[in-house]
């Protein structure tokens, strides 16, 4: 580990910003800077928002598996296969030409798309 008088100005200024930026919601570190310096305050730092890393962490990975679910759910779906979803839009067309409404011509389109893994 560096000595803060061994960082690069940069290094100190972007520690210096987060301090700043943190002590609206932590004011126990202007304390921590006077008696312990500012090593000691940047600890204190990752310290106490290590439970917000561990939720954005947690919170990416459920984000990453439920995208990757969707992506799989999509490639598998029998809506991708031509065959039906030319049929299921053509039956929303028709829906649309008869009754002139899209919330009638979606509400034909869109169990379809919804039950398609059940229809087939």
């Amino acid at each position: 580990m560096k000595n803060w008088e061994d960082l690069t100005f940069v290094q100190k200024a972007l520690i210096g910003i987060c301090i700043v930026a943190v002590a609206a919601f932590a004011p126990e570190i202007a304390l921590l800077l006077q008696f312990g310096g500012i090593e000691v305050a940047f600890a204190f730092l990752l310290v106490a928002f290590q439970p917000f890393s561990a939720w954005l962490q947690r919170t990416y990975v459920q984000l990453k598996n439920i995208m990757s679910i969707a992506a799989i759910s999509i490639r598998h779906s029998n809506s991708a296969k031509p065959s039906v979803f030319a049929l299921q839009a053509s039956f929303c067309c028709l829906a649309l030409a008869l009754t002139g409404s899209g919330v009638f011509a979606f509400s034909f389109f869109m169990p379809g798309m919804l039950l398609n893994g059940v229809m087939v």
